[in-house]
């Protein structure tokens, strides 16, 4: 399988109920219904429920705005407010979602406990695609040079995901103080 590029601004948006923000899915791999792994963004205009996914572990990275306290009674209480800092709690729990400043939009990974884990970085520099894991990158600033299986020239709002079955490849920036967010899904077991 060749890699999967996507850009935010075409990403198809679904709207929550009583508009209180929106869902721009990547990719739910293998389907929506039941997927193993999951990434999307979030964009939130109001604050209410943090939504419960069992057997789920979350991750949430802020993109834009001043932040949000994410709250479960007993279970969870954190302020991301923090940009481009992945935060990481467990579905099984609901909480809320209480935004301190204005809306926010999030990059989020959800991944199924029992099969996959997953771990987000800041990258700058140049990366060898792993073959044996899935990953999913999201560019922040610059440009980057996608070599491998595919070729292709990424830039802001732009990205790329695959599954472990990609031949070699190479990420690299273009342009100085480049950045994106590295997603490495990887198989339990």
């Amino acid at each position: 399988m060749k890699m999967k590029c996507f850009d935010y601004a075409t990403l198809p948006r679904v709207q929550w109920s009583e508009e209180k923000g929106e869902t721009r899915d990547i990719v739910c791999w293998p389907v929506s219904d039941d997927f193993a792994w999951r990434a999307y963004f979030t964009t939130i205009h109001q604050s209410g429920i943090l939504g419960q996914f069992p057997d789920i572990e979350r991750s949430i990275v802020l993109l834009k705005g001043k932040g949000v306290r994410l709250t479960s009674p007993g279970f969870l209480e954190h302020e991301l407010v923090k940009k481009m800092t992945s935060f990481n709690f467990s579905g099984d729990i609901l909480g809320h979602a209480e935004l301190l400043d204005g809306p926010v939009q999030c990059f989020n990974i959800m991944t199924r406990r029992s099969c996959w884990s997953s771990e987000i970085s800041l990258v700058s520099d140049e990366r060898l695609l792993p073959t044996a894991h899935s990953g999913v990158l999201y560019v922040l600033k610059g440009r980057w040079e996608m070599t491998g299986a595919n070729y292709v020239q990424l830039a802001f709002g732009q990205g790329a995901w695959w599954l472990p079955d990609i031949r070699e490849g190479v990420i690299k920036p273009l342009i100085a103080d480049s950045q994106l967010l590295w997603v490495d899904l990887r198989p339990i077991g």
